[in-house]
C-alpha cells in the first residue's frame, strides 16, 4: 500500500560540482538552496538584489547586472527614516540616501563581477501578482510598506510572465548561450492575496514557465512547488506559519535537487563537508587535554587532504577556528 505520491525526478544530464560557479535570483527556493550551496562550499551568489518575487523584478535585476548600470541617487527614495530603492528588497534600506546607495551599487559591481564567470543560474519566481505605483506606472519589486493607496494591484497576463521568463532566459544566453538554467517556482503560499488568487498566481507561473524551458536546451524546470504541495502535502512539512516549510521539507527538496544535480562525486564531497563541520560543532567538557589538541589536530589535517578538491579558500573559516580552539588548549 502507498500512502503518499512520491515524485520522482530524472536526473539532470547537466551537473553541478565544486567547480562550478552559481548564481540565484529570486524567492524562497533561491535562499534556502543557496544556503545550501554555500555550507557545502560551493562558489555561490545569491540574490544580490535582495529577495525578489515576481519575473518582471528579476528580469530588472538580471539587466541591470549584466549591463552594470549603476544606480543614481535619483532613483533612492525614502520613506519614513529610510531610504530604498523600488529595485531592492528592505534588506537594502539604510538610515542615509548615500548609504543605501552605495550599498545597491557595491553589491551591484560584486554581482556584475561573478555572473561573468558563472555557468549555473537558479531563478525562483514567487508571484505573478505585482504592485505598480500609480503616479508613473513603476513596477515595483517591493512596497517598503508605502501606503497602499500609492499603488495598484495588479495580476500579470501570462503573455507578460512569457515574455519577462523569456527575457531573463534571453539575458542570461547572451552572456554565455553554455549557462546551465535551473528554474522553479516557489513553494510558498502567498496567502495575504488570498488562497484562490495565490493558486491563480502560481498556475499562471507554472504554464508560462514550461512554455519557455521547452525552447532551450540549457534550461530546466526543478519541481520545487511540487515536492512540497503535491509529494510531502502535509502540515506536519510547514512551518509555525502554515505557509513556509519547515526545516524537514527544506531538507528533503534539497535531497530531491541533489540527487538530480550532483553526481556521487560532488555528493561524497558534501559529506567530507558535512563531517569536518560536525567535529568542529564538538566542544569538549575540558579542552585542556592532550585528546582534544590530537582531535584539533586530525581535523585539521583532514581538511588539508581534502581541499584541494575544493575552490582555494574554502575551508578558510574552519582552519581559523582550529587556530582559535588551539589557543585554549
Amino acid at each position: 500500500m502507498k500512502f503518499r505520491t512520491e515524485l520522482a525526478i530524472k536526473p539532470s544530464n547537466r551537473k553541478i560540482s565544486h567547480r562550478s560557479h552559481i548564481m540565484g535570483l529570486g524567492s524562497c527556493f533561491v535562499k534556502e538552496t543557496g544556503d545550501k550551496l554555500s555550507a557545502a562550499k560551493f562558489d555561490v551568489m545569491i540574490n544580490p538584489f535582495g529577495t525578489l518575487f515576481h519575473p518582471q523584478a528579476i528580469e530588472n535585476a538580471l539587466m541591470r547586472i549584466l549591463s552594470l548600470s549603476f544606480y543614481s541617487a535619483d532613483e533612492i527614495f525614502n520613506h519614513g527614516e529610510l531610504f530604498f530603492s523600488w529595485d531592492h528588497h528592505t534588506s537594502f534600506n539604510r538610515t542615509s540616501a548615500k548609504e543605501t546607495l552605495l550599498h545597491i551599487n557595491t553589491e551591484l559591481e560584486k554581482a556584475n563581477e561573478f555572473i561573468r564567470k558563472t555557468d549555473c543560474i537558479i531563478l525562483t519566481f514567487g508571484t505573478a501578482w505585482v504592485y505598480q505605483i500609480k503616479d508613473n506606472g513603476l513596477f515595483v519589486a517591493n512596497c517598503h510598506k508605502v501606503p497602499a493607496a500609492v499603488f495598484e494591484k495588479l495580476l500579470l497576463t501570462e503573455k507578460q510572465i512569457i515574455s519577462s521568463i523569456k527575457n531573463c532566459f534571453d539575458l542570461i544566453c547572451d552572456m554565455n548561450p553554455n549557462v546551465h538554467i535551473i528554474s522553479t517556482v516557489s513553494p510558498v503560499r502567498h496567502t495575504r492575496d488570498g488562497i484562490v488568487e495565490n493558486s491563480l498566481s502560481k498556475a499562471r507561473l507554472i504554464s508560462a514557465l514550461h512554455q519557455v524551458v521547452e525552447r532551450y536546451e540549457n534550461a530546466e524546470y526543478f519541481p520545487a512547488f511540487e515536492l512540497l504541495n503535491d509529494d510531502l502535502r502535509d502540515y506536519r512539512f510547514y512551518a509555525e506559519d502554515l505557509v513556509h516549510p519547515a526545516q524537514s521539507a527544506v531538507d528533503y527538496i534539497w535531497e530531491k535537487f541533489s540527487s538530480v544535480y550532483f553526481d556521487e562525486l560532488t555528493i561524497k564531497k558534501i559529506e567530507t563537508v558535512r563531517k569536518i563541520k560536525s567535529a568542529l560543532a564538538h566542544r569538549p567538557m575540558n579542552p585542556k587535554t592532550i585528546a582534544y589538541r590530537e582531535f584539533l589536530f586530525k581535523t585539521g589535517k583532514m581538511i588539508e587532504k581534502v581541499e584541494a578538491d575544493f575552490l582555494p579558500g574554502s575551508f578558510k573559516d574552519e582552519k581559523n577556528l582550529i587556530r582559535e580552539l588551539n589557543k585554549l588548549c
